[in-house]
C-alpha cells in the first residue's frame, strides 16, 4: 500500500498564482511607468518649446527695436519692460563692453551661464534679482536666450519657469500615483485570484488525499463555472470513475477467477492423486491423464479469454489497427462453423452486402464473431438454424448472429455480458461464461455496440461498427 503523505499547507505568497500574479503587476507597472514616462517627457517638452517661442517672439521684437533706433533705443525698450513687468516672472540683460550693465532687470550675467548664444538654463539666487521681483523665499528656474548684437554687446532675456515647473510637478504627481495604483490594483488582484486558485487546488488536493486513502469513490467538486478548472475536475472524475471502473472488475474478476477455477483444479488433482493410490493399468492411467489435460486446457482457455478482455479493455491492440474486410471475414468464419453446425445438426445460414470495410483488428473481431456462433451453435437443438447477417447502413456496419434456440429472458441481457457469468440453464454445456464479456471488450475497442434481442425464438446478438 502507498504511503499517505502527510498534506503540505501553502501559504498564498507560495502559489504559483500569486507569483504569476506578482509578476505581471510587476509588468502592468513597467508598462504604466514607460508610458506615464512618456507622457511626463512629451508634457516637458512641450511646455520648454511654448517657452522658447515665448521668448524667440520677445527677442524678434527687442531686435526689431534695435535695428529701428540702435542701442539707445534697445536699452529704453528693455528698461520699460523690466519696469511694467508687474508677474516678475520676466528677466531683461543688456550688457556693453566690460560687462557694463546697460539696462534690464538683472543685476549682473547669471553665474554658471555661458556667454554663447543660444537658449540655456541658470537657476537664479533671489538675492541676484532686484526687487519687486525678487523673492526672499525660494531660487527661481529660468530659461534664457542670449544674442549677440555685436562684439562686446549682448542681450539676454529669460522667463521664470514657475507655473511651468508646476505643471510640471503635477504630472509626475499623477505619473507616480498612476503606477502606484495600478501596482497595488494588480498586486490585490492577484492577491484574490491566488486565494480563489489556492482553493480550487486544494479541493483537488483534498480528492486526492481521499483516494490515495483507498476511498475510490471520492470525487473532486465542480464550480460550475464551466471554466478551465472546471474542465479538468471533469476530466479527472471521468478519469477516476474509470479507475475505480477497473479496480472493481479486477477485484470482481479476481474473486471470480479464484471461485471458477477452483473447481477444475481442485478436480485435476484428485484425479491425480487417486491415480498415485493404487497401481492401475496402462489404459486407466491414459484416462486419468487425458482428463487432467482436458482440465488444463479449460483453464488455459480462461485465462487466454481473460488475456484477450484485459487487452480489449485497456485499448492495448488499438495501435494494430487497419482496414478489415467484414466480407471476407464472414466468408472464412461460415466455412469454419458450417462445419461444426453440420456436425450438431444445424444450418448455418450467411447473408452479406457486397462490401463492409471497418477500421479494427482482425483477429479480436474474428475472435469475437466465433464466439457468438460458438454459442449459438452450442446451445441450439439439432435440428435448428443459425444465421450469420452483415448488413450496411448510412455510416455503420452492422454483424448479426442469430439462432434458433431457448435464448436468454430479456431481464438477464446485461447480467450475461458480465464475466464468469452463466445461466443455470448453461451450466450442463461446457464453458467459462466470458464469451459474451469478451465481445463487449472487443466492441468497445472498436467503439461498437453491443446489442442483445430476441429472435423469434432464439437469441441475436447484434454488433454495430462504424464504416470505413
Amino acid at each position: 500500500m502507498l504511503p499517505n503523505p502527510r498534506r503540505r499547507r501553502y501559504t498564498l505568497f507560495q502559489t504559483t498564482a500569486f507569483r504569476l500574479s506578482l509578476f505581471y503587476a510587476l509588468l502592468y507597472s513597467l508598462i504604466t511607468a514607460v508610458t506615464l514616462g512618456v507622457i511626463y517627457w512629451s508634457t516637458t517638452r512641450y511646455i520648454t518649446a511654448q517657452v522658447d517661442a515665448a521668448l524667440a517672439i520677445e527677442r524678434s521684437a527687442l531686435l526689431h527695436d534695435y535695428r529701428k533706433g540702435g542701442l539707445s533705443a534697445l536699452a529704453i525698450t528693455v528698461n520699460k519692460r523690466a519696469r511694467n513687468d508687474v508677474s516678475g516672472g520676466h528677466f531683461w540683460l543688456l550688457l556693453g563692453g566690460g560687462d557694463h550693465k546697460l539696462a534690464g532687470n538683472f543685476l549682473a550675467w547669471p553665474k554658471g551661464l555661458g556667454r554663447s548664444a543660444g537658449f540655456g538654463y541658470i537657476n537664479l539666487d533671489s538675492r541676484s534679482i532686484p526687487k519687486p521681483q525678487r523673492s526672499d523665499d525660494d531660487d527661481v528656474d529660468v530659461r534664457t536666450l542670449a544674442t549677440s548684437l555685436k562684439p562686446g554687446v549682448t542681450l539676454l532675456i529669460g522667463q521664470a519657469l514657475s507655473n511651468e515647473e508646476q505643471l510640471a510637478d503635477h504630472t509626475f504627481e499623477l505619473v507616480a500615483w498612476g503606477v502606484g495604483v495600478i501596482a497595488l490594483l494588480s498586486l490585490l488582484g492577484g492577491v484574490l485570484m491566488g486565494r480563489n486558485v489556492l482553493r480550487r487546488l486544494e479541493a483537488v488536493s483534498e480528492t486526492a488525499g481521499e483516494i490515495m486513502a483507498g476511498r475510490l469513490s471520492q470525487r473532486i467538486p465542480v464550480a460550475g463555472r464551466g471554466d478551465e478548472f472546471d474542465e479538468l475536475a471533469e476530466r479527472l472524475n471521468t478519469m477516476l470513475s474509470r479507475i475505480d471502473q477497473l479496480v472493481c472488475g479486477m477485484r470482481e474478476v479476481t474473486d471470480n477467477v479464484a471461485h471458477d477455477l477452483r473447481s477444475p483444479l481442485t478436480r485435476l488433482r484428485n484425479r491425480l492423486d487417486v491415480a498415485l493410490l493404487e497401481a492401475r493399468e496402462p489404459a486407466e492411467y491414459r484416462e486419468v491423464i487425458e482428463g487432467a489435460v482436458a482440465d488444463l486446457e479449460g483453464i488455459i482457455q480462461t485465462f487466454n479469454a481473460l488475456l484477450s478482455i484485459a487487452q480489449a479493455e485497456a485499448g492495448m491492440r488499438r495501435r494494430d489497427f487497419s482496414p478489415v474486410d467484414l466480407v471476407a471475414l464472414t466468408s472464412d468464419l461460415g466455412e469454419l462453423y458450417g462445419a461444426l453446425a453440420e456436425e450438431a445438426g444445424l444450418v448455418l445460414d450467411i447473408e452479406a452486402v457486397a462490401e463492409a470495410r471497418v477500421d479494427g483488428h482482425r483477429d479480436l473481431i474474428a475472435q469475437a464473431v466465433g464466439n457468438l456462433l460458438d454459442n449459438a451453435i452450442k446451445y441450439t437443438p439439432a435440428g435448428g438454424h443459425v444465421r450469420l447477417t452483415l448488413a450496411r447502413e448510412v455510416g455503420r456496419v452492422k454483424l448479426t448472429v442469430s439462432d434458433s434456440g431457448p435464448g436468454i429472458p430479456s431481464s438477464e441481457y446485461e447480467r450475461v455480458m458480465q464475466r464468469f457469468v452463466r445461466l443455470d440453464a448453461a451450466r450442463s454445456s461446457p464453458g467459462n461464461g466470458l464469451g459474451l464479456a469478451l465481445v463487449k471488450a472487443v466492441a468497445q475497442l472498436h467503439g461498437a455496440t453491443v446489442s442483445l434481442g430476441d429472435a423469434g425464438p432464439g437469441l441475436a446478438v447484434t454488433l454495430d461498427f462504424p464504416a470505413l
